[in-house]
């Protein structure tokens, strides 16, 4: 996912294929299996229902469901040149999906909707990470990591930490092929301590609480 803001000229946009979610789509991804459905099909490629249903633990018919909510906003299609007449193939359409920051100001009840499905599957992912954390390789088990802060940011240094973070993410994005590669999930957020109840406005040199 990608909030969408301007980007520079530089590297390549990872997110040149991904979706752009609009009022109407963020109905279908309104739910943390359709995220996790997408995430998956657009990781490991075209998979049937009952693939789809065994990858994520839930009835075939909760799967067909989830997929056909997703074909309708969009997000997936059949895939013909697998498909049979008695078992469907989906496939995803995008790579990704942008979301427009104004959308967290038109439909906050959706797009917070979103935002914790998407939230609910990085913390999965990075579960399952910890618990082959310390059976990693030897180098890659030394190079990963988790790494937390907390510190205090004008609003001003928030906007350019972020976008420092995201031209870094985008210098390292690229598709498979190096050799010696593996596939690397990387997570970030950097967001307002949710306890602080300020406004973030100056008040005389004393935060407000």
């Amino acid at each position: 996912m990608d909030d969408e803001t301007p980007r520079g000229t530089g590297a390549p946009d990872p997110f040149a294929k991904a979706a752009t979610l609009d009022a109407r789509s963020l109905r279908g991804l309104a739910h943390p299996l359709r995220v996790r459905i997408l995430n998956l099909l657009q990781d490991r490629g075209p998979a049937t229902g009952k693939t789809v249903s065994e990858w994520v633990d839930t009835s075939s018919a909760s799967a067909s469901y989830h997929l056909r909510q997703l074909a309708v906003h969009g997000f997936i299609e059949e895939d013909p040149a697998l498909g049979t007449s008695r078992e469907r193939w989906w496939r995803a359409r995008h790579e990704g999906f942008r979301f427009p920051e104004h959308l967290d100001a038109d439909e906050p009840e959706l797009s917070t909707a979103v935002r914790m499905a998407v939230a609910a599957g990085w913390s999965e992912r990075l579960a399952a990470a910890v618990n082959m954390w310390a059976a990693q390789p030897e180098g890659w088990r030394e190079a990963q990591v988790m790494s937390g802060r907390r510190t205090e940011l004008t609003l001003e240094e928030l906007a350019a930490f972020r976008e420092e973070a995201r031209a870094l993410f985008d210098r390292y994005a690229r598709g498979s092929g190096a050799p010696g590669s593996r596939p690397v999930h990387i997570q970030f957020a950097a967001f307002p301590d949710p306890e602080d109840r300020g406004t973030g406005e100056e008040t005389d040199g004393e935060a407000e609480t």
